[in-house]
């Protein structure tokens, strides 16, 4: 391989490695949503059931939720035991709104 080829080689590394790096940051920003929703629909159901048994929703679905996701906001629906939980998304990104909400009824 002549000196020149081995320098358009580097070149060409460089100009790919910005598109790696972003395709990268968004497929663990997707992996984050996926997470906060999983966490979220957990939380709710809990939040659901301590509204059902006559405590506090919030503490409940806070409790339930892993360390570095907050409740975003908390409503209480229905004519049953429900309620609609909003819990941020951790963000690698700026990009977009960063919350996830799920909803959660017991009789």
């Amino acid at each position: 391989m002549s000196r020149r080829q081995r320098g358009s080689a580097s070149l060409e590394v460089v100009g790919l490695l910005p598109v790696v790096a972003a395709a990268c940051l968004a497929l663990l920003q997707g992996a984050a949503a996926v997470y906060a929703t999983q966490a979220a629909s957990d939380a709710a159901r809990q939040a659901a059931r301590a509204y059902s048994l006559g405590a506090d929703p919030g503490s409940a679905a806070q409790a339930a939720l892993p360390g570095g996701l907050q409740v975003a906001g908390l409503t209480t629906i229905g004519p049953g035991h429900g309620v609609r939980l909003t819990v941020g998304v951790p963000r690698l990104v700026p990009i977009g709104p960063a919350t996830v909400t799920r909803e959660a009824v017991l009789p």
